[in-house]
């Protein structure tokens, strides 16, 4: 099975992430690709990274 992996680089991201991954989250690939989302948060000093743990446990099985 094929992979799309997709690297997402954050920085006191907490007012965008959310919605990066929903759209991320919300495209269907061809060909029953699948997507592998890696999420690098480089030291936030706002909220990024427990708004990204928030997001993981609501959403253990994206689309």
């Amino acid at each position: 099975m094929k992979k799309l992996t997709i690297v997402i680089p954050t920085y006191n991201e907490e007012n965008t992430i959310v919605k990066i991954l929903t759209k991320i989250n919300s495209v269907e690939l061809i060909n029953n690709i699948s997507k592998e989302i890696i999420i690098v948060n480089d030291f936030s000093k706002d909220k990024t990274k427990n708004i990204i743990l928030k997001y993981i446990s609501e959403n253990k099985n994206p689309t």
